[in-house]
């Protein structure tokens, strides 16, 4: 039974570095003996999906991340705040901010981590039925399943610790949980991890994660974010590089288009001084205006309708404005019907991305399961039945994007010389297979970022990546979609 899931992996961000005299980094203080030397450091998260049955969306409450210091007087450091619950499906490319904090230097010989309330939403497309505790899953079912957790605490304490925190020794761990190995035959869970160290400015390039929150601040050229994971604030500064995606809602596309009470998701560096610069701005929600995003499950273009799997936590926030009231009107619903009409406006978030020739999304005829959309609803449209778990929701669209998808899978063949340069993937995740989808062409272009690979000529057949990338229906062979990658991030061994 275990072959039908895959690691999740969780991926914790340590950022060790100076802080600069004078700097205005809103880092908070950790506890330490009074007058001690601290370093800022920066935690983040992100996660590896499953190959067998889908795993629409994994949440798990992390109630602690501690470093273990050498010194027996001097307490653990928490790097959390406080417990933060983290949905980790949308977090397979990229990392994401959890916590930006000072910490005392000295020797610190491990990574403690607490874990509680796991929880998953499942696309069961095997002939066969799960048993999670109570719950039962049959074959092509949307389940959410609770499984049993027999282990809440983790310690890691082999290399790269013991690890020495002065202020001129950054560093980044990465803290990977691999579900495919912690999920037991009756699919409870016992975390397995291991631990990565990874280099930070200057000597490297400055290390890509995301935050999305609602805005809480505005003094040019910084902005304050309050957090969907915990409702911590950061302050995100910006420069003449930092690019903004505000479409529509405010054509000039600059600084003077963030305001307070809209959900963005930022794109930041972590620098050498411990600062949040932010490279690209994209508004996902504004203020009272309501907004879907989830992945496509199902397609009936004869009809112009599809399922959408719909996870709100990639959208924190979203449930608090005003005339935005999700977690009423679909709380209870696993998917959601999106009926679309001849007036539904179809459009793609390209970023900086040059879509090649012959890909579009115009339509119902573009759709294709694994695609990421957001939609527009029509409030006064929406039509509920049933009760949970059984809950039918069906709503109208006035507009539909498409967003980058996340997908991890093997490569099967490198074009590097094609134009556009390209690779293949096949061992799809079920989600694909189960469309008859087998193979995924991804293309790459001006503007794709490679993480742990210098280029598509640096790949090689049978390694593992995740793909960020706008993914476009193939009428001509729809077994084998096209995604234009936004980021390609290299799978380590530990990843997969």
């Amino acid at each position: 039974m275990r072959q039908y899931f895959l690691g999740v992996s969780l991926a914790v961000l340590v950022g060790l570095t100076l802080l600069a005299c004078g700097s205005s980094t809103n880092f908070n203080s950790m506890p330490g003996s009074p007058g001690a030397s601290t370093v800022p450091v920066s935690i983040s998260i992100h996660d590896t999906p499953p190959p067998g049955v889908t795993i629409l969306r994994f949440e798990v409450l992390i109630t602690a991340a501690t470093l273990q210091p050498a010194n027996a007087s001097q307490s653990p450091v928490n790097m959390l705040l406080q417990p933060q619950d983290v949905e980790l499906i949308h977090l397979q490319s990229e990392s994401a901010l959890l916590a930006n904090l000072n910490v005392p230097t000295g020797m610190y010989t491990g990574l403690s981590a607490t874990f509680a309330n796991p929880e998953m939403t499942i696309l069961n497309q095997s002939n066969q039925t799960y048993t999670v505790g109570a719950q039962m899953c049959g074959p092509q079912e949307i389940c959410r399943v609770v499984p049993t957790l027999n282990q809440m605490s983790i310690s890691v304490s082999s290399a790269p610790f013991p690890i020495n925190l002065t202020a001129s020794s950054p560093v980044i761990l990465d803290l990977h949980f691999d579900v495919n190995a912690s999920v037991q035959n009756d699919l409870s869970v016992t975390p397995m991890v291991s631990v990565n160290q990874i280099p930070v400015p200057p000597n490297v390039p400055a290390q890509h994660m995301h935050i999305i929150g609602v805005v809480t601040g505005v003094t040019s050229p910084t902005f304050t974010l309050q957090s969907g994971f915990d409702g911590s604030t950061s302050t995100i500064t910006t420069d003449s590089n930092t690019m903004y995606h505000f479409d529509h809602s405010c054509p000039m596309d600059n600084f003077s288009c963030i305001m307070v009470g809209q959900l963005l998701r930022v794109k930041v560096n972590v620098m050498s001084d411990g600062t949040l610069e932010a490279t690209d701005v994209r508004l996902i929600q504004e203020q009272g205006l309501p907004a879907i995003l989830g992945t496509i499950i199902a397609v009936n273009a004869a009809q112009s309708q599809f399922q959408l799997a719909v996870n709100f936590d990639e959208m924190p926030g979203a449930n608090a404005q005003a005339n935005d009231q999700p977690s009423q009107q679909f709380g209870d619903a696993l998917s959601i019907t999106v009926q679309l009409s001849g007036t539904t406006a179809f459009s793609v978030d390209s970023d900086n991305l040059t879509v090649p020739a012959g890909l579009t999304f115009l339509g119902p005829q573009d759709l294709v399961v694994g695609q990421t959309v957001e939609f527009q609803p029509i409030l006064s449209s929406i039509k509920i039945s049933g009760t949970p778990p059984n809950v039918t929701v069906t709503v109208g669209a006035s507009s539909v994007q498409l967003e980058p998808s996340q997908i991890t899978a093997n490569v099967s063949t490198v074009n590097a010389q094609a134009t556009p340069p390209n690779f293949v993937l096949n061992m799809l995740p079920a989600l694909f297979t189960g469309a008859n989808i087998t193979q995924i062409q991804v293309d790459t272009v001006s503007g794709t970022d490679f993480d742990g690979i210098n280029g598509v000529g640096a790949l090689s057949a049978g390694q593992t990546v995740s793909v960020a990338g706008l993914l476009f229906n193939n009428s001509a062979n729809p077994a084998q979609p096209t995604a234009v990658a936004v980021e390609v991030k290299l799978r380590n061994d530990n990843d997969q």
